[in-house]
């Protein structure tokens, strides 16, 4: 039987405690061997692209399938099934689990990477990804200050105050990316940019920046200083981000990173000593293009939970099973 979970129900089951849970199994499940991400699947449709992202995590397993429509925007669906008998045991709108799951994993490689707590955070970008962000590195640390930017002076405006009136912080809007950046500790990024958003000159000694809105190759965030910069870059899957990140392509191409600078969210987490800075080099950076481990993880405490509480809607049993002829029951 397939339960099927909307938007609604994912934001009613969700908590910051239950979003974190799953990023540290997506990060455990890889670090022990114990998942497989093949490559994803992007398919030109004519209008933008259909992606197909298949994975195994243990006792499950699925897909998810992102649209993009240019002019239009996305849609996303989760499909998990049991791994032992390829049951079909949920369906979710996967827009808030996107969403959810981003943020708690960036949180999660966030935590591996600063040496002690940050104080202050800039965040540049005001939109749907800066709103999850914010409020999961909140939600992990006490800051004493939060600045944004963004090009809109009100749409930068608007999220500061709804965020003040959220969080127990003050959330200052700035007029400029330098302005936001001015002595912050950690640097969250999530923008649709076609340009880098940032001067890496601007950001403070030692800061660890987090970018996860440039998730295409015709997308950028991150500018070269800011490579330059960078002793080790942190990555939630490697393969996937050379292949689909602007930022990182380009700076492997300028020579402003090598390989050696990449270090997987899975192997920091089995070894600290992969993290590394210099006197030149002074810089965390964290990538994010999103793995479907990710959405699985998730999507799998999600289910317990709505099994738990009584949520979600029944849809029967959408995919029926084809028994093997040889498997059949014979009469005698």
């Amino acid at each position: 039987m397939t339960l099927f979970l909307d938007s609604d129900d994912i934001k009613a089951l969700a908590t910051h405690e239950l979003c974190e849970r799953a990023a540290l199994a997506a990060v455990e499940a890889e670090s022990s061997g114990n998942s497989q991400l093949p490559p994803r699947i992007d398919v030109p449709s004519g209008h933008g692209f259909l992606r197909v992202m298949p994975a195994v995590l243990g006792p499950v397993m699925g897909v998810k399938v992102m649209t993009l429509t240019e002019g239009i925007g996305n849609r996303y669906l989760v499909l998990l099934y049991e791994s032992a008998t390829g049951e079909l045991l949920g369906a979710f709108d996967a827009d808030e689990l996107t969403r959810l799951r981003t943020a708690a994993f960036t949180a999660t490689a966030a935590k591996l990477m600063v040496t002690r707590p940050p104080r202050t955070l800039a965040v540049i970008g005001s939109g749907y990804e800066a709103d999850g962000h914010t409020k999961a590195l909140t939600r992990t640390w006490d800051f004493e200050a939060i600045c944004v930017f963004s090009p809109s002076p009100e749409r930068r405006v608007d999220f500061a105050t709804r965020m003040t009136a959220e969080l127990d912080v003050k959330v200052t809007p700035c007029d400029s990316s330098q302005a936001a950046l001015a002595d912050a500790d950690l640097v969250m990024l999530a923008t649709k940019s076609r340009t880098p958003v940032l001067d890496g000159a601007h950001l403070a000694t030692g800061a660890t920046v987090l970018s996860v809105g440039s998730t295409r190759p015709n997308l950028r965030e991150l500018d070269a200083a800011t490579m330059r910069r960078t002793g080790t870059l942190v990555v939630d899957d490697l393969r996937q981000v050379l292949a689909e990140s602007g930022d990182i392509l380009a700076a492997l191409a300028d020579g402003d990173l090598t390989r050696d600078h990449l270090a997987p969210v899975a192997s920091v987490s089995a070894d600290a000593s992969l993290l590394r800075r210099s006197a030149e080099r002074d810089l965390l950076t964290y990538k994010s293009v999103g793995t479907a481990l990710q959405d699985l993880a998730l999507a799998r405490l999600l289910l317990d939970g709505a099994q738990r509480d009584g949520r979600g809607r029944q849809l029967g049993e959408l995919a029926a099973l084809k028994p093997f002829a040889n498997n059949a029951v014979r009469v005698s």
